[in-house]
C-alpha cells in the first residue's frame, strides 16, 4: 500500500496573514543603456576592490569567475557561456550564498586535485581552507577543513606556528616546485623579505591532498623589499635564513628589517617557460606592479632581475598603471584554457573605484604569456556602476509619468581627491515595461557645488505641486533645492538655503552621513523629513505651519524616531538608511544598514512618539553588500511597488514587488494527541523542537528561509531534536515537521509559532 505522509507544520517566526509583509524577487529583466548600448548584468551590484579567482559553479565542466570584493567582503559570481575563446558571462548571484563568510582576502585553488577549487582565506594571524565538497546531489558547497593552517617555521624542528598572511597582503598560493601539491609564498610578520612555505604532501605521502607545510627559505628568491618603497635588492643572503635554504649565495650577509610593512601582494607565475616562478607584486602606495626574473629552477629560485612597468616589458603591452596598491590576479576569463591576467587595487576607500578591473589577454601559453592590454573596467562596463556607494532614488523628473532613477555617490576616485555626483538613468520604456538609460553622471553639475556623498531625495516642500530636492551630504546636514520648473514641466532645481535650518532657526545635523526621505508622515497633507545616519538612528523632522513656505519650516521631533538602531552587536557605526512607506494603508519601514542586511519595522501607525516593533532584521534574506541603501515604487505598474537597493560598492540590484510567498497562514492551537513545544524563544545559537507522546513515530524536521527556500533538514525519532542554528544569520525562518504514516492514519494539525533567532 503506497505511504502517504501526514503533515505537521510549525511555521516559525511568522505571525502575518498573506499581506502583512511585502514581498520581493530578485529580477534582471530591467534593461538598461548606457552610451547606445544595453548592458548584459546591469544589476549585479558593483565591483570595487576585487580578488579573482576561477571556479566551476555550476559544474557543467567551464571555469567561472569568482569574485570577492573586498567592499564589504562581498562576493559576486559569474557563469561563463562555455563558448571557447569568448568573454560571455551572467551574473548568477544564486552561488553567492553557497561561500561561508569570507574577510579581508580570499583566494580559489586545487589543492587536492579533485578539479575542484577550494576556498583559501584570510584568519586571524594567517589563512583558513575550505574544502569543495560539491557534488551533483548538492550542487556548489564547502566544508571547513582548518580554521588556521600551520607550518613548520624552524625544520627540522617540528613545532609548528600559523602560517602568517597579514589581512592587508595577499600571498602566492601555487606549486612553486612543481611536485604537483600547493605551496605558499608570503612576506614574512617583519616585512621586506619573502617566505616560501613548502607543501611536503607529496614528499611524505605521495599525493596532492594533504596540507602540511615547512619553511623552505626564509627570503624566497633570495630579494628583499625595501622597507621605505618597493625597490628590491636581489642576492640578499638573508641573516637568519633556514639551514640548506633552497640556494646558496656568497655575498654578505645583511641583517633582517625589522620594519614591518603595510601591505603587498604577490602572484607567482611562469613566465619564460623555464619551469621556475617569477614574482609579480604590489605594494600599497604604489600605482604599479614589479617583476622579479627568476634566474634559478623549481626548486632554488634565484630573482636575478627587475622590471617596474609589467607587463609592458615581457609582452609590450601597457604597463600597469592603477591607483592605488594594484593586485594582480593569473585566471582564464576568455575560456580558451590558458590563463590571462587581471589586476585589482587592494586598497579600499583609497583607490581607483570606477574602471578598478583591469584586464589583459594572454595570447600565449600559461607557462609563456604574451599579455595584450584589453579594457581597465572588466565586467564594471555591463552593469549599473557610480563608483564608490549607490544611494537610488526613483523620481519622475521630466513629467512624462515614467519612474526615473536617480542614484547619489561617495564619489568617484581621483588623485585630487573623491569626485561626488549624482547619476540620472531616464525611464524610455512605457508605463508597464520600464527601461532605463543612463542621461548623465552629474545630474544638475551639482558636484561642483563640493557636497560630499550626496544622497538625494525628492518632494513638494513649498506645496506648489511640484516635487523639490534636499541633497544629504557626509557632514550630516542638509540642503534644500527648490523646484522652479511648473508643474508638468521637467524639474529645474535651484539651490535655495545649503545647510537647511529648523524652525528655530539652527542647521539640521544628524552628525555624519545624512540620508534624507521627504514622505508625509503623520498623514497631515504636508510632507516631512525622516532623515539616516552613520549612527544607526532615524531623525524624524515635522512640516509645522504652512505647506507653501520655502525653505520649509521643520521642527525635530526626535533624533531616535521609533526606537530604531540599526548598527550590528559591537558596532558604533550603523549607516541607517530609511525608506518609508504604505502597503495597503499601513506604513512600514524598511531600513538599509552598515552590514548590508535589511531591517524591516511595523507599529508605526498611531504610534509615531513610540516604539516601533522589527519585524525582521533581515528582511527577505537580502544582502547585496555593505550600506545598503534601499528605494521603492511601483515602476511597471502592477500594484505591487519594486524595489531597488544600491550598496558601498556602487552598484545596485532590483527586485520586483508581487504577493507573498506564504499566504492564509493563522496561529492554531496545540495538536490534538500529542503537544509540540520550541524553545528556547528567541533562540540564539540551537532551538529545541519538542514532541509529546511522540510514541516512537519518525519526524522530518525541515527549516525555510521565508522566500521558501529549505536551509537544512533532519530527521528524529525521539522526543526531541535540537537543530543548531549557530551558521545563521539572525532573522526569520519557517520550521516544518513531517511524520511518515501507513495510509488511512489521520492527518494531526499544526500551529504557527513565533521564534527569534538572534545571536546574542
Amino acid at each position: 500500500m503506497k505511504l502517504a505522509q501526514c503533515i505537521v507544520v510549525i511555521l516559525l517566526l511568522l505571525n502575518f496573514n498573506s499581506m502583512a509583509q511585502p514581498f520581493f524577487q530578485r529580477n534582471d529583466s530591467i534593461r538598461v543603456k548606457e552610451n547606445g548600448s544595453y548592458l548584459k548584468f546591469p544589476w549585479s551590484g558593483g565591483l570595487n576592490f576585487v580578488q579573482v579567482s576561477n571556479i566551476d559553479l555550476n559544474r557543467d565542466g567551464v571555469k567561472d569567475l569568482f569574485f570577492f570584493d573586498r567592499t564589504g567582503n562581498k562576493v559576486r559570481t559569474f557563469v561563463h557561456s562555455g563558448t571557447a575563446g569568448s568573454v560571455d558571462y551572467k551574473h548568477a548571484p544564486a552561488y553567492e550564498k553557497k561561500f561561508p563568510n569570507l574577510h579581508d582576502w580570499a583566494l580559489l585553488a586545487d589543492y587536492n586535485c579533485d578539479g575542484k577549487e577550494d576556498i583559501f582565506t584570510y584568519s586571524s594571524g594567517g589563512f583558513a581552507i575550505y574544502k569543495n565538497t560539491s557534488d551533483s546531489a548538492n550542487g556548489l558547497q564547502f566544508t571547513l577543513i582548518t580554521p588556521l593552517q600551520y607550518s613548520a617555521y624552524n625544520p627540522p624542528n617540528s613545532q609548528l606556528l600559523n602560517l602568517y598572511v597579514s589581512a592587508t597582503d595577499i600571498p602566492a598560493i601555487t606549486d612553486i616546485d612543481n611536485d604537483g601539491d600547493l605551496d605558499v609564498v608570503t612576506f614574512a610578520i617583519t616585512g621586506t623579505y619573502i617566505e616560501y612555505h613548502q607543501n611536503q604532501s607529496m614528499e611524505l605521502y605521495g599525493t596532492c591532498d594533504s596540507l602540511k607545510f615547512e619553511m623552505k627559505n626564509r627570503c624566497w628568491g633570495f630579494a628583499s623589499e625595501n622597507a621605505m618603497n618597493n625597490s628590491f635588492t636581489l642576492y640578499d643572503t638573508c641573516f637568519g635564513n633556514v639551514v640548506n635554504p633552497g640556494l646558496a649565495t656568497n655575498t654578505n650577509n645583511n641583517e633582517r628589517s625589522a620594519e614591518r610593512h603595510s601591505g603587498s601582494c604577490l602572484l607567482c607565475l611562469d613566465l619564460d617557460g623555464d619551469q621556475d616562478k617569477e614574482l609579480v607584486t604590489g605594494d600599497i602606495s604604489f600605482n604599479n606592479l614589479t617583476m622579479l626574473t627568476n634566474g634559478g629552477t623549481p626548486t632554488a629560485s634565484s630573482m636575478v632581475a627587475v622590471d617596474v612597468a609589467f607587463p609592458s616589458n615581457n609582452a609590450s603591452t601597457a604597463a600597469v598603471d592603477l591607483a592605488l596598491f594594484p593586485c594582480g590576479y593569473y585566471v582564464d576569463i576568455n575560456n580558451d584554457q590558458q590563463k590571462d591576467l587581471i589586476v585589482s587595487p587592494n586598497a579600499p576607500n583609497a583607490s581607483e573605484n570606477f574602471s578598478s578591473v583591469v584586464y589583459y589577454s594572454n595570447s600565449g601559453t600559461t607557462s609563456f604569456p604574451d599579455f595584450d592590454f584589453q579594457q581597465s573596467n572588466f565586467l564594471q562596463d555591463n552593469m549599473i556602476e557610480v563608483g564608490e556607494g549607490a544611494y537610488p532614488v526613483f523620481f519622475d523628473y521630466n513629467s512624462d509619468g515614467l519612474k526615473d532613477l536617480f542614484v547619489g555617490n561617495y564619489g568617484y576616485y581621483a588623485s585630487t581627491g573623491f569626485k561626488h555626483k549624482i547619476a540620472l538613468y531616464k525611464n524610455i520604456g512605457t508605463a508597464t515595461v520600464p527601461e532605463y538609460q543612463l542621461v548623465t553622471r552629474d545630474y544638475g553639475g551639482f558636484s561642483s557645488l563640493g557636497i560630499t556623498n550626496m544622497v538625494p531625495a525628492f518632494g513638494d516642500m513649498d506645496g506648489d505641486g511640484d516635487s523639490d530636492m534636499v541633497l544629504g551630504g557626509y557632514d550630516g546636514r542638509l540642503h534644500y533645492f527648490r523646484n522652479n520648473g511648473l508643474p508638468g514641466d521637467t524639474a529645474n532645481f535651484v539651490l535655495v538655503q545649503a545647510n537647511l535650518k529648523n524652525s528655530n532657526n539652527r542647521t539640521i545635523d544628524v552628525g555624519d552621513f545624512s540620508v534624507p526621505q521627504i514622505v508625509d508622515v503623520d498623514n497631515d497633507g504636508k510632507n516631512d523629513m525622516i532623515i539616516g545616519g552613520r549612527n544607526g538612528k532615524v531623525a524624524y523632522y515635522h512640516r509645522i505651519g504652512s505647506s507653501t513656505g520655502s525653505p520649509p519650516s521643520l521642527d525635530s521631533v526626535t533624533h531616535f524616531w521609533g526606537g530604531i538602531k540599526v548598527n550590528a552587536f559591537g558596532y558604533v557605526t550603523g549607516y541607517s538608511y530609511p525608506f518609508l512607506f504604505k502597503q495597503n494603508g499601513v506604513t512600514k519601514l524598511l531600513v538599509g544598514t552598515e552590514k548590508g542586511y535589511l531591517r524591516m519595522f511595523d507599529n508605526i501607525d498611531g504610534n509615531l512618539t513610540g516604539t516601533f516593533t522589527q519585524a525582521d532584521s533581515t528582511y527577505l534574506g537580502i544582502f547585496e553588500g555593505v550600506r545598503s541603501a534601499p528605494n521603492g515604487a511601483d515602476i511597471n505598474n502592477d500594484g505591487y511597488m519594486d524595489l531597488v537597493i544600491g550598496n558601498y560598492a556602487g552598484g545596485l540590484a532590483f527586485y520586483k514587488g508581487q504577493s507573498t510567498l506564504v499566504s492564509g497562514i493563522e496561529e492554531q492551537g496545540y495538536i490534538t494527541g500529542e503537544n509540540i513545544h520550541l524553545f528556547p524563544n528567541p533562540a540564539n545559537n540551537s532551538f529545541t523542537v519538542q514532541v509529546k507522546n511522540a510514541e516512537g513515530r519518525k519526524y522530518q524536521v525541515e527549516l525555510y528561509s521565508t522566500l521558501g527556500q529549505i536551509i537544512m533538514s533532519a530527521q528524529f525519532n525521539s522526543n526531541s531534536y535540537l537543530m543548531n542554528t549557530e551558521g545563521l544569520p539572525a532573522g526569520i525562518y519557517i520550521c516544518k515537521v513531517y511524520e511518515a504514516c501507513t495510509a488511512g492514519a489521520s492527518v494531526r494539525q499544526g500551529f504557527v509559532k513565533r521564534i527569534i533567532i538572534q545571536h546574542q
